[in-house]
């Protein structure tokens, strides 16, 4: 009798509790899996004004050092940003931007380091589906000419879950953790 009891109790208070638990939103293809990121390529766009610049190491961490292209903005300039990201270890390249920054946004985040801090403010202007930053594309402000050159450091975070985004660098695992050079034009 006392177990039937224990029983219902259990299921009374379970059922509600399930019921009121909603479901994250999953990424559209979360089966892909990591693939081998070997080059992140920037685009710096403002009216007739494009830079590139590009970090490439097809065949990886070790073996041959990578290529690394300087970014040469102009000071005190508003550009808008694109990031593309591929894998250029196979035949035929493998573009991995799409996969990133549209399919799997709610388990990814770019982050920006720019050194030293005044040197540039990167703001992303993409959001996932809970409205948080992806950095796929956004608005980079180039500092002034007094900060002549320095770097940026790209930090490509993948989460387990969407959940885990929230916790910022403290989660997940790096797909990408790379510094690309600026030097600045007067």
């Amino acid at each position: 009798m006392k177990r039937r009891l224990l029983l219902k109790i259990m299921f009374i208070v379970t059922i509600p509790s399930l019921m009121t638990c909603k479901r994250e939103k999953k990424d559209g293809n979360d089966e892909l899996g990591h693939a081998l990121v070997t080059t992140i390529e920037v685009t710096l766009i403002q009216n007739r004004d494009t830079i590139r610049g590009r970090y490439k190491d097809p065949d990886g961490p070790g073996g041959r050092r990578p290529t690394i292209d300087t970014l040469r903005p102009k000071a005190e300039s508003t550009y808008t940003y694109i990031l593309q990201i591929l894998d250029e270890s196979g035949n035929p390249t493998q573009n991995l931007t799409d996969i990133i920054f549209a399919q799997q946004k709610n388990t990814h985040r770019m982050y920006f380091f720019p050194e030293p801090d005044t040197l540039a403010s990167i703001q992303p202007t993409d959001a996932d589906d809970f409205g948080r930053p992806v950095g796929g594309k956004g608005i980079w402000r180039q500092g002034p000419a007094s900060v002549s050159e320095g770097t940026v450091r790209f930090v490509l975070r993948h989460y387990l879950n969407s959940g885990e985004k929230e916790f910022g660098l403290e989660r997940g695992s790096t797909d990408i953790d790379i510094k690309l050079p600026i030097r600045i034009r007067n």
